[in-house]
């Protein structure tokens, strides 16, 4: 499908939403706040959140109406990409099914990632960039089949604070280490509309926003995703 990968390519900068949870409901809010793509999770469980997704066999119902959605979205289709776990991460049966209900792309952390979710998924590769991991080697996965790059760099300890010139050195210099996968920054921290210049100009291609912005109901996620999406007209 690459509906992310080509937007990405085409396009000076997109808006993404993370679901903290897998709700219709509030895929449809942050759809009417302008979300350009959506992200969803299975097999996850956040200890300090109380965060929980279940496996694929238990979300997929759910999933199936949020991809409704976004095929209908005002704008045309937009992608809806997956977290598929850690441990346990999803089978390659599972990778199939995901594929044939139009799930666009997979996300995950390389040392979480099998061998064979590189070339074996039927779904485009977003591997992510971690606090403490050597950048250029983030480079030589796109040799292996990486095609998407998250920029999850922010150190834990640093979640939810302002957004710092340290920070725009960190996603410049993962820019450099990429030959042709575009990356997206995640709100690990307490991004506002205003920073968005600023990413862009350390070769970003968009941002995914999270609960540390969005908050966890419908009408703060639609109201967040708005306020992102009107500080880029032109995106």
């Amino acid at each position: 499908m690459h509906l992310l990968l080509n937007r990405l390519n085409d396009n000076e900068w997109t808006t993404l939403v993370s679901l903290p949870r897998n709700d219709v409901k509030l895929a449809q809010a942050a759809i009417r706040g302008g979300a350009q793509g959506l992200k969803i999770h299975v097999n996850v469980h956040h200890h300090a959140s109380g965060t929980h997704f279940g496996s694929w066999d238990e979300e997929k119902a759910e999933i199936a109406r949020i991809l409704k959605v976004a095929q209908d979205a005002p704008e045309g289709p937009i992608s809806v990409g997956i977290v598929p776990g850690g441990t346990p991460f999803a089978t390659i049966d599972e990778f199939t099914q995901m594929s044939a209900a139009g799930i666009d792309y997979f996300d995950a952390y390389p040392a979480e990632a099998p061998a064979w979710s590189l070339t074996q998924t039927h779904l485009d590769v977003m591997l992510a960039a971690f606090a403490g991991g050597d950048l250029l080697s983030m480079g030589l996965l796109e040799s292996l089949g990486m095609t998407l790059c998250e920029a999850s760099i922010v150190p834990h300890e640093e979640y939810g604070t302002p957004l710092s010139t340290l920070d725009l050195a960190r996603y410049a210099a993962l820019d450099i280490s990429l030959e042709e996968a575009p990356f997206i920054v995640p709100s690990q921290k307490a991004i506002v509309p205003s920073d968005i210049p600023a990413l862009q100009s350390t070769g970003a291609k968009g941002i995914l926003i999270g609960a540390i912005v969005t908050g966890r109901e419908e009408a703060s996620i639609e109201a967040a995703t708005r306020a992102f999406r009107d500080a880029t007209p032109n995106d």
